[in-house]
């Protein structure tokens, strides 16, 4: 699967891009993840598919796209209207609490896409937003 990162340096971005099979090397990419020089990992499943985690540290987002359906992953235990900043794609941007989620969440979620080829929508674990 290929598997991109973003890195900015001040306003310029490089993306780094990666062929990889294992989760295990999926996860070294993901522990990247600062919110600041790495913000964002784009995992392709095909031409018009992707997953993308957003973040770093203990926030993260995840979207993606499937079949023309848009997927957000939620935290179903959060129903706070606060607005969480978070630098994603290399912008800050306020996210409804309820995007927020946890760097196991997320990373699960990242690793069950690469081992099944697919946004992981029937996972009974992962709460989906869809569009």
């Amino acid at each position: 699967m290929e598997i991109t990162l973003d890195n900015w340096n001040g306003s310029h971005c490089k993306e780094e891009v990666y062929h990889i099979n294992s989760s295990e090397r999926l996860l070294e990419i993901l522990e990247k993840l600062d919110a600041k020089q790495h913000t964002l990992v784009n995992l392709v499943l095909s031409e018009e598919n992707y997953l993308m985690i957003g973040g770093g540290g203990e926030k993260y987002v995840v979207t993606g796209e499937e079949n023309g359906i848009i997927f957000n992953l939620i935290n179903p235990n959060e129903g706070s209207a606060l607005k969480i900043e978070l630098n994603t794609g290399g912008q800050i941007g306020l996210f409804e609490s309820k995007y927020i989620l946890s760097k196991e969440i997320a990373f699960k979620c990242a690793v069950r896409c690469l081992t099944m080829g697919c946004i992981p929508q029937n996972d009974l674990d992962l709460s989906w937003e869809k569009y």
